[in-house]
């Protein structure tokens, strides 16, 4: 049986081998998958080693160390692996880190969608209930229904599951913050799932979607070609700053000129992390 979180992280120290080899790697900033490394192929990582993966994964001590190190980039290598052996059971325990990091960290908020997305099917039902509870603030939450869409995107054969996920929490009242209704709306449109055409409209309708994620209804309607033009004067809204997660486009821009830690301060002296600030 896995761990809970409270146990992951405790010893930073006594990784067992191949997966101690994880926190030599050091830094990895490829924004596609496609370019991760093949943890299985170089490092002779299996099934096996979830557990120590998972635990790595989650490590807090190591996640928020030095920047220069190259045991800072560990857990990223191990999530990366985790999706890769497509280990279901590292799921929730991820979900758990990603709630713990909340809105501080957007490597998490980038990378673990796709980790989710390699998973696949076996990670619908933790994350659909993830996104349920309302007690969840909006960037984990964006996460999770950007892995829903992932996996919708990567296993063609959960897809209506996915966007049914996903109109469930449009349709969702209480207090469901618009914000990320807005970016499930986003996330429905990159899935151009035009069946859910009507589930939007109702949500824009009821005033519940942020327009400042993907426009007002006839934006999204022409978004998604069920609309050639609009109608009325766009409204004025101002699009929100959000690496990662805002339209068009998901990709991270990543630094180009010198090397800046995940964690270090941003050069253009703001005060703020880099990953916060200019890398956003």
């Amino acid at each position: 049986m896995i761990e809970t979180l409270s146990n992951f992280g405790a010893h930073t120290s006594d990784y067992i081998d191949p997966v101690r080899r994880l926190l030599s790697v050091g830094e990895s900033r490829a924004a596609n998958p496609a370019k991760w490394l093949d943890y299985a192929a170089k490092f002779e990582l299996r099934g096996e080693h979830s557990i120590e993966l998972i635990r790595l994964a989650c490590d807090a001590a190591l996640y928020g160390s030095d920047s220069a190190s190259t045991e800072v980039w560990a857990p990223i290598h191990a999530w990366r692996a985790l999706g890769q052996l497509r280990v279901a059971a590292s799921v929730p325990p991820l979900l758990a880190f990603l709630k713990s990091a909340g809105n501080d960290d957007d490597w998490a908020n980038t990378e673990l969608p796709v980790v989710f997305g390699l998973i696949g099917a076996a990670a619908i039902p933790p994350i659909a209930g993830f996104i349920s509870d309302q007690s969840h603030s909006t960037f984990p939450a964006t996460t999770a229904v950007m892995g829903v869409k992932e996996i919708a995107r990567r296993h063609p054969e959960c897809r209506d599951e996915c966007i049914g996920i996903l109109e469930r929490t449009l349709e969702r009242d209480g207090n469901t913050d618009p914000g990320l209704k807005g970016f499930v709306v986003s996330a429905l449109i990159d899935l151009e799932a035009v069946q859910a055409i009507d589930v939007i409209r109702h949500a824009f309708r009821r005033k519940t979607v942020d327009l400042s994620i993907v426009g007002d209804e006839e934006d999204v309607e022409i978004e998604m070609r069920v609309r050639g033009r609009r109608a009325t004067p766009a409204p004025r809204y101002q699009t929100l700053p959000m690496s990662g997660f805002g339209r068009p486009g998901a990709d991270r821009v990543l630094p180009r000129r010198g090397k800046v830690g995940r964690n270090d301060p941003c050069p253009c002296g703001s005060g703020k992390k880099y990953k916060k600030c200019c890398l956003a």
